[in-house]
């Protein structure tokens, strides 16, 4: 049984309405492994194909990813922090 899937690319900036930055947590021995700046993820019948900002492909089995994270840039503030101008 395939996933219904193949491919997702995930748009990475301002425009992105996920998230500016998708991070991907693996399970390996003895450590979770972090791959950052997902760009986009492949689907396989048996394993997943990562794809980051930089051109890296990452091949995992589907049990060895424990999840993601999707964050958005902070915005630029105002004001400093605390000091008087």
């Amino acid at each position: 049984m395939g996933p219904w899937v193949p491919v997702i690319p995930l748009k990475v900036g301002p425009s992105n309405a996920v998230g500016d930055k998708i991070t991907a947590f693996v399970s390996s021995p003895g450590e979770i492994l972090n791959v950052s700046r997902v760009s986009r993820v492949e689907l396989k019948d048996k394993f997943v194909i990562l794809q980051t900002a930089k051109d890296e492909r990452f091949v995992f089995a589907y049990e060895d990813v424990l999840g993601f994270k999707f964050s958005t840039a902070m915005n630029v503030k105002d004001r400093s922090a605390g000091f008087g101008r």
